[in-house]
């Protein structure tokens, strides 16, 4: 065999071992879903763990929930929703939002993690919107997908919803081997502001005049400054107020923005611009530039027009009586966004 037919010949073998390399790493778009628990000093999170067919290790996403009952699927807990329909209540229909983010990203060849939040579904522990419960909890799922065999652990992605963005944002700010976050409908703002912007978007909504609004925005800022000086001590009160007032003391000051201006990794924003409960487009504006304030210019913001909190559509004008109606799953076209954005950005 002469010069040329050798190196041809090298060339091609070269080809082929390339094609097959690939062909191996694949997703086939089929994945294995498992009960699995990991702990914290204080409780006992129960989760779903979904790992793609094929050779590992995989890059990986935790999804980090909202704040209220929400379970790992993004559903109501279902000792509210019995006891709301005992009741003859309405309550909020969720559609599993998280649960279709995370088999969506699994069929693109990712690991997953959803978990319910402590006090919810199967998981034990309490406190499950405070800040430092959740975050203890979130770091406790990220050591646990880094124990995983199945798992790169130099390819560890966030998603975190509403309140659960805020956790997002402060782990990645303390832990800087997370290597992608992506934040759905996430405050900038410290949340105390978020919650004067709520009550005067609810109010408007309600038909309130101006003097209204203002009174409640006022009182609103009242027990902050009780909170702050400690003129009012939650500790003091009957429940459930107590926990409602220690709840908003350890929140209110708390930014998303602070935190982001501290993370380097690539990041996604994804919000409705139908959104009651974080202001649109301010918010998420806000927190781009935050990102890039701290150096950060690998930031993507992605408004979709006519979706609310919840990823849903929200025809005409906006509605707190919209999340009570079964109004389907998460708008593909947000799968799509997040699952396209993971896969380019963790291939």
């Amino acid at each position: 065999m002469n010069l040329t037919k050798a190196l041809l010949f090298l060339a091609a073998a070269l080809l082929v071992a390339a094609s097959l390399v690939g062909c191996g790493t694949q997703p086939t778009g089929q994945f294995t879903e498992k009960e699995v628990p990991f702990w914290t000093d204080d409780s006992y999170l129960a989760a779903t763990l979904a790992v793609p067919d094929g050779k590992g290790p995989f890059p990986a996403v935790i999804i980090v929930g909202g704040s209220g009952p929400l379970d790992r699927n993004g559903d109501l807990d279902h000792r509210v929703v019995e006891a709301s329909q005992q009741a003859g209540q309405p309550y909020l229909v969720a559609n599993s939002t998280y649960r279709d983010i995370a088999q969506a990203l699994s069929r693109a060849g990712f690991v997953t993690l959803r978990y319910d939040k402590r006090g919810i579904g199967n998981s034990t522990g309490a406190k499950g919107d405070f800040p430092g419960p959740s975050l203890r909890d979130l770091k406790a799922a990220v050591g646990f997908l880094r124990t995983q065999e199945t798992v790169d652990p130099k390819r560890i992605a966030l998603v975190g919803h509403s309140i659960g963005g805020l956790w997002v944002l402060e782990e990645t700010a303390e832990d800087k081997d997370i290597a992608a976050v992506c934040l759905m409908a996430t405050p900038a703002k410290p949340f105390g502001d978020v919650i004067v912007e709520q009550i005067e978007a609810m109010g408007k909504l309600a038909g309130a005049n101006e003097t209204a609004i203002e009174s409640a925005v006022a009182k609103q800022r009242q027990i902050y400054e009780e909170l702050t000086s400690g003129v009012l001590d939650p500790a003091t009160l009957p429940e459930p107020s107590a926990s409602q007032y220690q709840f908003i003391k350890e929140i209110m000051n708390l930014s998303g923005a602070d935190y982001a201006k501290l993370i380097k990794c690539p990041a996604l924003i994804v919000q409705g611009e139908k959104d009651l409960f974080t202001t649109i487009p301010e918010e998420a504006q806000l927190l781009k530039q935050a990102f890039i304030q701290g150096g950060n210019q690998n930031v993507t913001l992605v408004v979709f027009p006519d979706l609310d909190h919840v990823f849903r559509p929200a025809p005409g004008e906006p509605s707190p009586q919209l999340y009570y109606e079964n109004r389907g799953p998460i708008s593909p076209e947000v799968v799509t966004t997040i699952v396209d954005w993971m896969t380019k950005t963790l291939p």
